[in-house]
């Protein structure tokens, strides 16, 4: 299960990356890029901030597997979501 962990973690680095490299893409000037890097990156914290409270409640009530468990199924839903960003042809 570790190294399940360890292997969606880092697809889920490599999925922020994909975002971050898609933003360039589509923004039409460095303005747009920084506006939208930015609010990304405070909505991830936010984001995992209140995971993080989340998790330390599941972990508390259910146990540590089913905290795995579920951030595990999160982790292939993010990269499945990840897949779905269109390609230039």
């Amino acid at each position: 299960m570790v190294y399940v962990n360890y292997i969606l973690d880092s697809i889920i680095s490599l999925a922020s990356m994909a975002s971050s490299v898609y933003v360039q893409d589509i923004a039409s000037n460095q303005d747009e890029i920084t506006v939208t890097l930015s609010t990304g990156i405070s909505v991830n914290h936010v984001i995992s901030i209140l995971i993080a409270l989340l998790g330390g409640w599941i972990w508390k009530v259910t146990g540590i597997e089913a905290l795995f468990s579920i951030f595990a199924v999160l982790g292939l839903i993010n990269t499945l979501y990840a897949a779905t960003i269109k390609k230039k042809v």
